[in-house]
């Protein structure tokens, strides 16, 4: 008893004990994408093998499936050919002997470690019995329903033991919802539909009248602003028909500013002071006649 796993005497991830020639060559094959230290840049890993053969566990190379009744790897069901088909006492049988039918079974011991590093040891039976039927003393009897003593999950007919030994629905099985169960799941799920579709249109409706507020104040601010617009035209064209006559009636009185002549204003200034002096400077046309 132990965990099982293959090892050879070349003790290299790379390499497999050839019995041919009792010499160490590549491994040809694998059952994964993945091997432990396996490193890529040194070696590709190896390929995987079709589904019309296995690779062994020495990774040798791909092999053809084996008939019933062939020797195969322990519990290697993947190397036997057929449906239902499965490998007990490292024998390839088909997994179909019926109820009341005789069986054979093989019992595997594994030795393993918890996450507190304890040791487990964990006891599998196998047999080739039908679904809902295992192998008791050589004959396939009916499987245990829920609630039943057990001591191996192919006991049960859900196919789990719990712990304390008693047959258990299992994790990764489905369980059937009642009809009125659907019924209120889709009933919830259809008012809740209406519920968000009706909040949606009351939020639009609201977002909806605030558009039509703000479009409707603008026209009317736009409205007025014409309106106080079209006033102060009127009475701007008003005053400046004003200034226009104002500026027509006082011509005369309006006063240009420019160069003074001085001659002409002392000249001007005299004359008006004194209008006889206009004599001395201009003599009488009718004096000089004589």
């Amino acid at each position: 008893p132990g965990t099982f796993e293959y090892n050879d005497s070349c003790g290299n991830v790379y390499l497999f004990c050839d019995p041919s020639t009792n010499t160490c060559n590549y491994k040809g094959c694998s059952n994964s994408d993945y091997i432990k230290d396996w490193d890529t840049k040194f070696r590709p890993i190896p390929v995987r093998c079709n589904n019309t053969s296995y690779c062994p566990d020495n990774n040798s190379k791909c092999l053809p499936l084996l008939p019933v009744g062939a020797q195969c790897d322990l519990q290697r069901d993947d190397e036997c050919s057929g449906s239902n088909a499965i490998c007990l006492n490292k024998t390839c049988f088909i997994k179909g002997a019926p109820l009341g039918g005789n069986c054979g079974e093989d019992t595997t011991v594994y030795f393993s470690q918890d996450a507190d590093e304890n040791l487990i040891q964990q006891t599998i039976i196998r047999d080739n019995c039908t679904d809902g039927t295992y192998c008791l003393n050589s004959v396939c009897v009916m499987s245990k329903p829920l609630n039943s003593p057990c001591d191996q999950d192919r006991e049960c007919l859900s196919g789990s033991c719990s712990n304390n030994g008693v047959c258990i629905q299992g994790p990764d099985v489905f369980h059937v919802i009642k009809p009125w169960l659907w019924g209120v799941l889709g009933t919830s799920v259809f008012v809740f539909v209406i519920l968000v579709l009706g909040l949606l249109w009351i939020l639009h409706r609201y977002q909806s009248k605030k558009e039509h507020a703000k479009i409707a104040k603008f026209f009317e601010d736009n409205e007025e602003f014409a309106k106080y617009a079209m006033l102060d035209d009127d009475n701007d064209s008003y005053q400046d028909d004003d200034s226009r006559a104002n500026m027509n009636d006082s011509r005369t009185s309006v006063l240009f500013l420019t160069t003074p002549d001085y001659l002409k204003s002392q000249a001007l200034s005299t004359s008006h002071k004194n209008p006889s002096s206009l004599s001395l400077h201009h003599p009488n046309p009718s004096t000089n006649r004589f």
